[in-house]
């Protein structure tokens, strides 16, 4: 039976799951004091979240977020994880980076769109380029280039049509002499 307390972790943490538009599960086991400070306000200037938590209360909030697609093997050993409301490109690239510089934190894994990503997936979604509103726009751009092709493609026959007209209209009218 789990106490007061584990349920309303169990709340926060599902209510936060919900929210999040990536979560980063790292291990900081071994990390001294002034460290984890260190790394906390890393986490916050780039605008996570940040909690050590049980793996157990985090499964039980991923269990009641329907996160069917999430491996329940990432829940194992010391698990502190980063939650991300904005951008998830950017998120990834912090954590990464200071997993990079670090000697004692690892990168375990993320949860991202209900499924879990392993930490290569996590690391190459911090590589992207300019971050989620680039990657949006190289998308928005992949699908509108060929529209606009497509388009000038059928609307260039109707178009030159009417210069045609235009331009025999305005030779009948230079043709036609003033009236006195």
């Amino acid at each position: 039976m789990p106490t007061q307390a584990k349920t309303e972790t169990i709340d926060e943490l599902t209510e936060k799951l919900g929210r999040a538009t990536v979560a980063i599960l790292v291990q900081t086991q071994g990390l001294k004091v002034k460290e984890m400070n260190d790394l906390r306000s890393k986490m916050r200037a780039a605008n996570l979240e940040f909690h050590v938590t049980k793996n157990t209360l985090l499964r039980i909030a991923a269990e009641r977020n329907n996160m069917t697609g999430v491996d329940k093997k990432i829940f194992n050993g010391q698990t502190a994880v980063a939650f991300s409301y904005d951008d998830e490109v950017s998120a990834a690239k912090a954590v990464a980076d200071y997993v990079r510089t670090s000697k004692s934190v690892i990168l375990k894994s993320g949860i991202l769109g209900g499924r879990s990503l392993n930490a290569d997936e996590v690391e190459r979604l911090g590589k992207l380029p300019g971050g989620k509103m680039q990657a949006k726009a190289e998308a928005v751009g992949t699908i509108q280039g060929p529209l606009a092709t497509v388009y000038g493609l059928v609307s260039a026959p109707l178009r030159d049509l009417c210069y045609v007209l235009q331009a025999r209209a305005e030779q009948l009218n230079s043709s036609i002499p003033a009236a006195e």
